[in-house]
């Protein structure tokens, strides 16, 4: 977690001061947003050339923004688009995670029993008793950022969208983070790669 603080530290903080910056400079609001997410792009770009690595969350930002873009451009330029950028990826995940359960195969499982058939191993049963309860948790967390967001996008103005959007997201993943953990530990599941 500590190798990741500086990543979300900065995908949070230096876009909305690039924000700010550039708002008076450009002639749209969605082309200031549009290069204040793009900044994430770029530090995406400059940790795999320097160290030959990808960023996790660089990655997941750089995906976003391309699909968020191309939807701006598509749309004639909205800046809603551009303030869902996070959005676009945990909305429609998370809903996936809550229809796998609909359709009574956890997500979480049904990824358990494609690796274990790749290793020629067996899905712990474990895992089997955990997977309906950590894809709930999953799908809830990422619904819950995605509709969080929305909604803010579509009331606060973008600048306090786009300063209160990351520490609200944050406290969001977090608290589903630690509901997963606090699962964890309550039924004793073994330390199991997921």
């Amino acid at each position: 977690m500590r190798k990741l603080v500086p990543s979300i530290a900065f995908n949070a903080i230096v876009p909305f001061v690039v924000y700010l910056l550039v708002r008076s400079h450009v002639d749209s609001e969605a082309t200031a947003l549009a290069i204040a997410a793009g900044i994430p792009v770029l530090f995406t770009a400059a940790i795999f050339i320097w160290r030959k690595r990808i960023d996790p969350i660089g990655a997941v930002a750089v995906v976003a923004y391309a699909i968020v873009l191309a939807l701006s451009i598509l749309s004639g330029g909205s800046p809603l688009l551009l303030k869902l950028n996070d959005a676009v990826l945990t909305g429609p995940f998370g809903l996936i995670c809550l229809a796998s359960l609909v359709v009574g195969k956890p997500l979480h499982l049904v990824v358990h029993e494609f690796v274990a058939r790749r290793k020629g191993t067996e899905v712990s049963p474990f895992v089997h008793k955990a997977a309906p309860v950590i894809t709930g948790i999953v799908g809830t967390m990422l619904t819950v950022h995605a509709l969080a967001m929305l909604f803010m996008a579509i009331l606060l103005p973008t600048e306090t969208f786009l300063a209160l959007s990351r520490v609200v997201g944050i406290a969001i993943i977090a608290a589903g983070v630690g509901a997963l953990f606090w699962y964890r530990r309550r039924v004793s599941l073994p330390a199991t790669r997921s």
